[in-house]
């Protein structure tokens, strides 16, 4: 069986054991990318960082990214956030995950503008994560 043959290379013949050497190389080299992202401020950033002001209560994910282009589903909030912010725009079945890498100790509380929807708490160098359900409902909580 394939278990056997994971478990047990040596059993199989030589051929085999090459093919079983390579997929479990290949298998290792997918797993190993597939949750590595680009971070920063450029086009190709998969992790998108925004500056927040302590005034800047708002973020538009059609916006706040680089120029003409939506942000990215990972979301590295930098700066003196503090408080509440209501985010804005979001794109249907897009599960979002919002880093806190603020200046300031306190904590943001994330959630769909005016917060019909719930919110979520994240301190500072937290994770968080809503889901961008049908229609621009961002739920989080």
């Amino acid at each position: 069986t394939i278990a056997t043959a994971v478990a047990v290379p040596w059993a199989l013949g030589d051929g085999r054991k090459m093919l079983l050497l390579l997929l479990r190389v290949a298998l290792s080299l997918s797993l190993v990318g597939a949750g590595k992202y680009v971070i920063g401020s450029e086009v190709n950033a998969a992790a998108f960082e925004v500056y927040f002001e302590e005034d800047k209560g708002v973020l538009d994910l059609d916006r706040d990214c680089y120029p003409g282009k939506v942000c990215p589903p990972v979301i590295v909030m930098y700066g003196r956030q503090t408080g509440t912010i209501d985010v804005k725009n979001c794109y249907d079945g897009v599960l979002y995950t919002f880093i806190n890498k603020g200046e300031l100790e306190d904590g943001v509380v994330m959630q769909h503008e005016g917060g019909l929807y719930g919110a979520k708490g994240i301190p500072q160098y937290g994770v968080g994560q809503c889901f961008c359900y049908t229609d621009g409902m961002l739920l989080c909580g």
